[in-house]
């Protein structure tokens, strides 16, 4: 049909029209058969995208109805990398404040690892050239509460350990045995649907996917090896003090 058209009016105009709008309006030299032709002309490289891009929609089964269009202005991406800000630094000196007053020293030991895996996620970042963006402002924000939880389950074990009359450097070893299972069970299970979200998502999410991977390899590190690290380096002191109370927040009944 279209062979048959395109012969009978050799000379004249066919106009490419979409949504109402003469994209070109080229001259049929000759009939156009086979299902293929070529426009010629002294197109620019953007005109001819943009012609071959209203041919392509041309072809959708169902036209394009622009439901909702929003702009966000520099002023407000201001605002929001502000908030997010200081929802971080809220929420980690909330944090600091309450490992302190409930583990002792062991919750500043606890914080350290904390301000740590922060400049860890940080370094990395920078090492691989990303950009921040909010998303991954965000995954900072959550890596901030799971690298707290990962000490407090540490600490938990020691404190059993230390109830069941047990000496410290067993209630530390067994402490962080104990935790260290359930704290990789976590991670990895966090760890997959961070890396499932990077795998399926959009640019936005797969920057929350990367700063939120990141994070849980460096809570494991810090939360695990060195916190472990510094209470072997300390457990003399601890052992001769014998002031659990200072040092994990326990009291014996």
């Amino acid at each position: 049909i279209f062979g048959d058209f395109s012969g009978k009016n050799v000379g004249n105009r066919m106009a490419i029209v979409l949504d109402g709008k003469v994209y070109s309006a080229p001259v049929i030299r000759e009939r156009i058969g086979g299902g293929s032709g070529q426009i010629s002309g002294g197109f620019s490289v953007q005109q001819a995208s943009d012609i071959a891009i209203a041919l392509r929609s041309g072809a959708l089964p169902a036209p394009i109805i622009l439901l909702e269009k929003r702009s966000v202005g520099p002023s407000l991406g201001a605002d929001s990398i502000k908030a997010s800000m200081i929802a971080l630094i809220t929420g980690a000196i909330l944090v600091v404040v309450f490992m302190v007053l409930y583990y002792g020293i062991a919750g500043i030991i606890a914080d350290i690892a904390l301000a740590v895996n922060i400049l860890l996620v940080i370094a990395v970042m920078a090492l691989f050239g990303a950009t921040l963006t909010l998303p991954g402002m965000a995954g900072i924000i959550l890596t901030v509460g799971m690298a707290v939880d990962a000490n407090v389950i540490i600490n938990e074990r020691i404190r059993e350990g230390l109830r069941a009359k047990e000496n410290f450097i067993k209630s530390l070893e067994n402490g962080y045995a104990n935790a260290s299972r359930a704290i990789f069970d976590s991670n990895l299970t966090s760890l997959i649907a961070a890396v499932l979200l990077y795998m399926c998502g959009t640019g936005a999410i797969k920057g929350f996917a990367i700063t939120m991977s990141i994070g849980i390899l460096a809570s494991i590190i810090t939360a695990i090896v060195g916190t472990h690290g510094v209470f072997r380096m300390f457990q003399n002191r601890i052992i001769k003090s014998g002031n659990y109370a200072l040092w994990f927040g326990y009291r014996s009944q």
